[in-house]
């Protein structure tokens, strides 16, 4: 006998099915309005609505990174359209479908954002083309195909010229204020598989690493799911995957890293990984070229450290020349020690290079009690933290704001009129 409610229980659940986890963030009443009346018409559920703007967009990618199948940006108010949608990428989660619109009417636009892994809808639209446009993103968003299958994290390599340059803190550091500013999804690949000292820098009283050689299961059976069950938890939103190489090869652990780390490309936004020129392996700079996107060289200021990275840098560009990506090289001059003597300046650092320095960082006596003391350094709005911010602004490819520290500008402004006298 059927029984009819249990056939309009089953009947209501493969509806709520169709709906998907949504959010429009508008910036005018009358997009609002139409996608609201989108999604009832096609059944798709009601979307969260949220103006477009800075707090409400950052405090809902905050608390969903996991949840969202789809996100719609209006910016018909945006002079620039693909350089905004650069800018707010690295916190949309790459597993949800992006819709932009916009008012650009510009084939160079609509590419561009093609490239990124977004639809672009030209404003205005009338509802029967949004209508038919929905429904083919949510049947490629469904099937696993479209644009949004292109979208994958940004792999930033932290690579040390030489050993004890400061990589490992550069790199741990970069990734906690990427989270932080962000609020996306960060991984930190750890690269030294035997004397690693990420769990002092990342605080963590326990640092179980991977052993590949007990796993039961192969690296060619891993898929996401038992990927992602290798990683540790640094907090929410970062996570560490780290190999241990006490019995395996350094060829093998690097293999097994990038498996493991490409597996992950859509469940996390961005991740860190941390090549302290401490590890004992050569550098594969065309690999470098296809698969990250930016390349940070670590160097301090002397002799050996800057002819190092020297090659590096000159091995990268060569490498570049017969690549079909070129990665963003940032230079990094850390000032970790006191001593003047048998140094270069900085001066004397970008000449030898022919190149800028992109970021310095001076030295900074209180960084060692800092880590010990169990501080984090993107509460702090020292010199350090200002600096790794800046070093995030340039990974990420937009500014951000430094906030100055009330006390360190008396105290410089105290010395400048002291030294005046």
């Amino acid at each position: 006998m059927l029984d009819l409610t249990e056939a309009l229980k089953s009947t209501q659940a493969a509806d709520e099915t169709l709906g998907l986890g949504s959010v429009l963030f508008y910036q005018s009443e009358h997009c609002r309005d139409l996608v609201k009346e989108v999604f009832r018409f096609d059944a798709l559920g009601e979307p969260e609505l949220r103006q477009m703007k800075a707090s409400s967009w950052n405090e809902f990618f905050a608390a969903n990174q996991l949840s969202i199948d789809m996100v719609l940006i209006e910016l018909t108010d945006c002079e620039d359209v693909v350089t905004r949608m650069a800018e707010l990428a690295p916190q949309i989660p790459n597993t949800a479908s992006v819709i932009v619109i916009g008012k650009e009417d510009a084939i160079s636009t609509i590419r561009s954002l093609k490239e990124m892994g977004f639809y672009y809808v030209f404003w205005p639209v009338v509802k029967s083309e949004l209508s038919d446009f929905m429904r083919h993103v949510v049947k490629n968003h469904h099937g696993g195909k479209g644009l949004g299958k292109e979208r994958k994290a940004k792999r930033i390599a932290v690579v040390g010229s030489k050993g004890g340059v400061g990589a490992s803190l550069l790199s741990c550091e970069l990734a906690r204020f990427l989270r932080k500013e962000t609020q996306s999804r960060v991984m930190l690949v750890d690269h030294n598989y035997t004397d690693s000292n990420l769990d002092v820098l990342l605080g963590m009283d326990d640092y179980p690493k991977i052993d590949m050689s007990k796993s039961s299961v192969k690296l060619t059976q891993l898929d996401e799911d038992s990927a992602q069950s290798m990683l540790l938890k640094v907090n929410d939103g970062l996570s560490l995957l780290a190999i241990d190489g006490d019995k395996t090869a350094v060829t093998d652990c690097l293999k097994e890293s990038d498996a493991v780390a490409s597996l992950l490309l859509r469940r996390f936004n961005l991740i860190v990984e941390d090549f302290s020129a401490s590890v004992p392996f050569a550098i594969d700079y065309k690999h470098f070229c296809e698969s990250y996107d930016t390349v940070i060289v670590v160097a301090d200021p002397t002799v050996s450290s800057v002819r190092s990275a020297k090659r590096m840098l000159h091995s990268l560009d060569m490498a570049a020349r017969m690549s079909l990506k070129t990665p963003r090289s940032l230079l990094v001059l850390n000032q970790h020690r006191t001593f003047r003597d048998g140094i270069l300046y900085k001066n004397e650092i970008e000449k030898e290079l022919a190149r800028i320095v992109d970021i310095e960082v001076a030295h900074d006596k209180t960084i060692p009690a800092t880590l010990l003391s169990g501080k984090r350094f993107i509460d702090l709005n020292g010199k350090f933290s200002a600096k790794i911010l800046t070093l995030s602004g340039l990974v990420l490819g937009r500014s951000i704001e430094v906030k100055a520290n009330p006390f360190q500008q008396l105290l410089e402004k105290f010395t400048s009129l002291v030294s005046k006298k």
